[in-house]
């Protein structure tokens, strides 16, 4: 066995080991009696495909293999986010490699672990990067899934990138080994975490609505893109269903559930057009303000600690307020600066004015930004009460030459101007789009599956044909037509998104022995 205390690497090393001229095996460390497994000194996981494969039917058998995908790379990711340390360590050493570059080492020691087989770059910019290899381990022992099944390499190379960039990266596997694709091709785009492209991945086929679904079973809550939402199991559905029945009649209580189904259709189509402008308006304005609170600091030079106190160049930020104030007064924005002190973020500097006329400086700031912006290095974005003003905030790490998190830039504007900037843009939202993004949220939320939507220009038609529907798979064949909810469901997304009215009809049904749910839309006549 190797004797790693007496073994130092450098920078030499690690060249070396980018251009293939050494490999890993001198640096790892097996110790069978601890159960330990060290490369570099540092404690990490062999993982044997047995592991990963009991790791996937584990999840697998307490929800389903695509969840259990989402759960795995979930776990990685925070796996993938503690390759920050190894990256410090080299900048130690003088080396400042690419986002593409770093990736490429980890996955290079990966290999040389055993993990898989040696991937390849395929294509790099600032925003995406395309690696792809022969297959993952995962691919390897999964192959019976017959789908994409790397959510542990996608969580990997997500945390990867955000813990190298400070950036939100998200992760496809575009092709899969275990498909019977002849590679597992990721795409890795760095991305605003919004809401907004959440929904155009989904809408374009590139993410499934799974990914970005949480459940909070301890709190009693489910949500969607960080939004609270209603999941319909069947037999609350059909419970509901059959008491208004009971209480006021078969036609009336159809009735009421195409009205009731209508109108949430057309209300999530207007939270969907006011959430996809309003993040896109706010992440623009924090972006701008972020960009100017940097570059008026980074004009005294780069940031450091110098006597106890964050200092950019020879100006010292601590109860300077100069700058701060600079931001409010010609952008009307909330500026603020932390410094981290031990394990905490303490304000030395910010226009923030509390209730008692004073600048709120030496508070602390909460846990879930710390953790988010200090331990893992990401731009943190969201809203807060700022003094009793609900605001659209953003927390950047201040990070010094070594790479070294320091403190912490923080802006916020108003949230009632980003409002009132988000309903004049409005109309700007395609009314298809808008269809497109609702109609496959609800499909990939097991309301109903979509075979195809056709236009009749003659009788100015619009039929949309379902293999299946809630009401359809809840009541079975009883020899009648049941997809009301569905019908008003449909009427209301179109109403929402066209700004016209319309009336729904539902003119063949599994649960009368059609073979597929066929809706008929056409204009309201008053």
């Amino acid at each position: 066995m190797t004797d790693q205390t007496d073994m130092k690497i450098g920078r030499e090393d690690f060249e070396a080991l980018i251009k293939g001229e050494k490999t890993i095996a001198p640096y790892i460390e097996l110790d069978p009696l601890a159960g330990a497994y060290s490369v570099f000194g540092v404690k990490t996981a062999s993982n044997p495909n047995y592991m990963v494969k009991a790791i996937y039917e584990m999840y697998e058998a307490n929800l389903n293999k695509k969840l259990a995908v989402k759960a795995v790379r979930k776990l990685f990711r925070s796996v993938g986010a503690g390759s920050v340390g190894l990256n410090n360590l080299l900048k130690k050493l003088g080396m400042n490699l690419k986002p593409e570059e770093f990736l490429m080492l980890v996955f290079k020691l990966q290999h040389q672990q055993g993990w898989g087989a040696p991937f390849e770059l395929v294509s790099a910019s600032e925003k995406r990067i395309v690696i792809r290899t022969k297959h993952t381990f995962e691919s390897q022992v999964l192959k019976d899934w017959n789908m994409a099944v790397c959510g542990l390499h996608q969580g990997w190379i997500e945390g990867v990138l955000t813990s190298v960039t400070g950036k939100t990266w998200f992760c496809l596997e575009k092709t899969c080994h275990a498909k019977g694709d002849e590679y597992c091709e990721f795409v890795a785009d760095r991305v605003p975490a919004s809401w907004k492209f959440r929904a155009e991945a989904v809408v374009k086929g590139d993410a499934s609505i799974t990914e970005f679904i949480e459940h909070k079973p301890i709190e009693g809550k489910i949500t969607l893109m960080e939004e609270p939402v209603v999941m319909m199991p069947r037999f609350i559905f059909t419970s509901m269903t059959n008491s208004l029945k009971k209480t006021m009649g078969e036609a009336p209580a159809s009735g009421v559930n195409y009205r009731a189904y209508k109108d949430m259709g057309k209300e999530n189509v207007e939270h969907y057009r006011k959430m996809s402008i309003f993040f896109d308006l706010s992440r623009t304005k924090l972006d701008a303000d972020l960009t100017e609170l940097h570059k008026r600091f980074t004009a005294f030079g780069a940031p450091s600690i110098t006597g106890g106190k964050l200092a950019y160049g020879n100006h010292v930020v601590n109860d300077n307020f100069e700058v701060v104030d600079s931001i409010e007064k010609e952008k009307g924005s909330k500026a603020t600066v932390f410094q981290k002190i031990g394990d905490k973020a303490i304000r030395i500097s910010t226009n923030v004015v509390t209730a008692e006329g004073k600048r709120a400086v030496g508070t602390e700031l909460i846990k879930v930004v710390y953790d988010a912006v200090i331990t893992k290095g990401q731009t943190y974005y969201g809203t807060a009460d700022v003094v009793g003003q609900k605001m659209v905030v953003a927390y950047e790490p201040i990070k010094n030459d070594a790479g070294e998190i320091i403190g912490i830039l923080f802006v916020g504007t108003p949230e009632d101007k980003v409002l009132g900037l988000s309903m004049e843009g409005i109309k700007k939202i395609k009314p298809q789009t808008l269809s497109d993004m609702a109609f496959a949220f609800y499909a990939q939320m097991g309301w109903f599956n979509f075979v195809k939507e056709e236009w009749d220009e003659k009788t100015k038609t619009k039929t949309i044909t379902l293999s299946h529907t809630v009401e359809s798979e809840s009541f079975g064949n009883i020899g009648k037509n049941v997809c009301y909810c569905t019908a008003g469901l449909l009427a209301g997304i179109i109403e929402g998104a066209f700004g016209i009215r319309v009336d729904a009809k539902e003119t063949k049904c599994k649960s009368k022995g059609d073979e597929h749910c066929v809706f008929t839309i056409t204009s309201k006549k008053d």
